[in-house]
């Protein structure tokens, strides 16, 4: 059997109904996917069944496409050195990352069943102190907590708050985009947590063409979910998210960012130990893909039909 931590009724319900998750099918589905896995000359010795589960939820307990989804994980992670390996939170420049706060969970929604809330504030990445890429080291290192910790993520998805308020040009240029392409098949196509709508701060001048290039971003599937534009508008925000779920930044009652990224930089140090395993699990040193490379690739790589960086944007 399985140690699976238990989830609430609540969640069991949303499970059940919009997963197809039937609990006397997971374990044998479990034994399914680690077969796989070892079938595929995949390092799976660090892998939990509580990870595992989350891209059985993530897929909707299609194991055809757990497959996939956990394939192009290994593959697309492997692909992205600079961003996967290298992610101690004890080190001095990679904890200075998390300090910026730029990608903050947010811990309160108003039900047990709600999407959870992910606030993304483009501005606080400081392009003299860091790269794109160590932004995304960071993002990384929060979603492999969150895919094993948050079983409400996991199961009702993610709402993403995106603050664009002191964006520049300086920090379009840093996004070069086949790194994007890439990052955008690991948050979507490779990872088990659903987005479940975008909902944009502060847009500066020039948004029309970011928005463009950001739904270029975006798999088939999230091209669907609602983008909503909110200005400068926190009322407008609220409608959507009530004070009580905001920190005081946004008008809200939950203290500080600050708080919250102190709460979240104690949680990466305490899991130090696995971030570098999971960073080692897709090491392309220790990879080796042995199975048909056409079940692991993605449609997203059609969506884009752009190359080079963002130069030309006229963003003040």
């Amino acid at each position: 059997m399985s140690d699976l931590r238990p989830i609430s009724p609540q969640l069991m319900g949303v499970a059940r109904l919009q997963l197809n998750e039937d609990a006397a099918q997971v374990n044998s589905h479990l034994v399914v996917i680690r077969s796989w896995l070892v079938e595929c000359d995949l390092h799976c010795t660090v892998v939990s069944d509580q990870f595992l589960v989350a891209f059985l939820r993530g897929c909707k307990f299609s194991l055809e496409k757990v497959k996939k989804k956990l394939a192009l994980f290994y593959r697309i992670r492997a692909e992205l050195p600079q961003v996967i390996q290298n992610r101690d939170p004890t080190d001095e420049h990679v904890l200075s990352v998390i300090r910026m706060g730029v990608a903050v969970p947010l811990p309160k929604t108003e039900k047990p069943t709600d999407p959870k809330l992910f606030l993304i504030r483009v501005g606080q990445f400081d392009v003299t102190q860091c790269t794109f890429a160590d932004i995304m080291k960071v993002g990384t290192m929060l979603n492999d907590i969150l895919m094993r910790d948050d079983d409400q993520m996991v199961v009702c998805g993610v709402a993403i708050i995106i603050d664009m308020k002191g964006v520049t040009g300086s920090h379009l240029l840093q996004f070069e985009i086949e790194l994007l392409k890439k990052i955008a098949t690991l948050n979507q196509d490779a990872s088990p947590l659903r987005m479940q709508g975008f909902h944009i701060l502060n847009p500066p001048p020039g948004l029309q063409t970011a928005l463009s290039i950001f739904n270029g971003l975006l798999s088939e599937k999230n091209q669907q979910k609602r983008i909503f534009t909110h200005g400068s508008d926190l009322e407008s925000l609220h409608k959507h998210f009530p004070a009580t779920l905001l920190p005081a930044e946004y008008g809200g009652s939950l203290g500080s960012i600050d708080s919250i990224i102190n709460e979240w930089e104690l949680k990466l140090i305490h899991n130090r130990a696995y971030l570098s395993e999971m960073a080692a699990l897709t090491s392309s040193k220790n990879l080796s893909l042995t199975h048909n490379p056409d079940t692991i690739g993605t449609k997203s790589e059609a969506h884009f039909g752009f190359e080079g960086s963002f130069r030309k944007l006229d963003i003040d």
